[in-house]
């Protein structure tokens, strides 16, 4: 995660650092002009006390290799056009060919952003519980859990047995019944959501080891799953601007699941390759 991300992602700030963040956000080349934390400072109406602790949050060790990593960072994305905006990326007046230029845009910066937020070592151990498990059961709400059809699909054709719950009563009955040689993906935006996080502890009651994939910065549900991994997070979070639609966090978890079908085959990729090799042959004798 690039420190911009980390900047309107988090959400442990206070209100002068949320300052300095909307300050530079909407204008960074104001950091270019800013050369110690005091001026910096004096433009957010703060204090030089206060930019030292917000580089700190970011995880920087001070203001000087704050500004170097966050211009590293915005001169990446000038170079991407990764400032689309995800809520709003067309108007009611722009020409076709720009409608098909931004969101093509879009799609590029979200499958970019989900490779570099990726833990190789956390996607490794997610195929590992993946391939162990006899059937992977998902759990989400609304569209996110609709998008993952396509990886039950292929993982079904390498003999995998994917369940995807999109009944409440359904998930809930699942997630209670100590399944031994079952594993779980729980799929939360906010990583927040009542029922998710219900479900999620029921299983870890019941030792079930559980992928979690959740937008990025802390919450709840990272926290008592066995690997998590994050959404590209370029929206604005749920209900909190009108969005055209949920573009970059859809193709973000489209990726994410090519990423752990494609681990998944790697295991045992012999075996799985003639796995498809007789499905065609099947499939060119129905013909």
């Amino acid at each position: 995660m690039d420190i911009i991300e980390k900047m309107r992602c988090q959400d442990n700030f206070t209100t002068s650092e949320l300052e300095i963040i909307k300050l530079l956000l909407n204008d960074p080349n104001i950091l270019l002009s800013s050369p110690t934390a005091a001026q910096l400072g004096v433009a957010a109406y703060t204090s030089a006390s206060t930019v030292v602790r917000l580089c700190k949050k970011l995880d920087c060790k001070n203001f000087a290799e704050f500004k170097t990593q966050f211009i590293s960072d915005y001169q990446q994305r000038e170079q991407t056009n990764l400032y689309v905006d995800a809520d709003l990326p067309f108007t009611a007046t722009d020409p076709p060919e720009m409608v098909l230029d931004q969101l093509t845009a879009l799609e590029e910066i979200a499958i970019r952003l989900t490779r570099s937020i990726i833990d190789p070592k956390d996607y490794q151990t997610a195929v590992k519980i993946l391939n162990a498990a006899a059937c992977i059961d998902v759990y989400g709400e609304g569209g996110n859990v609709n998008l993952l059809h396509d990886f039950a699909y292929k993982m079904g054709r390498i003999h995998h047995q994917v369940h995807i719950h999109q009944d409440n009563q359904q998930q809930l009955l699942t997630a209670s019944i100590k399944h031994a040689d079952h594993c779980a993906i729980v799929i939360s935006y906010s990583g927040e959501t009542p029922s998710i996080l219900r479900y999620a502890k029921l299983m870890k009651s019941n030792n079930i080891p559980t992928l979690s994939i959740t937008g990025q910065g802390e919450n709840s549900l990272s926290k008592i799953t066995d690997v998590h991994m994050n959404i590209a997070t370029l929206e604005s979070k749920p209900c909190a601007t009108v969005k055209l639609g949920t573009f970059t966090s859809s193709i973000s978890i489209i990726t994410i699941m090519n990423y752990l079908y494609a681990g998944v085959f790697q295991m045992n990729y012999d075996v799985h390759y003639e796995h498809l090799n007789e499905d065609l042959l099947i499939f060119l004798e129905d013909r």
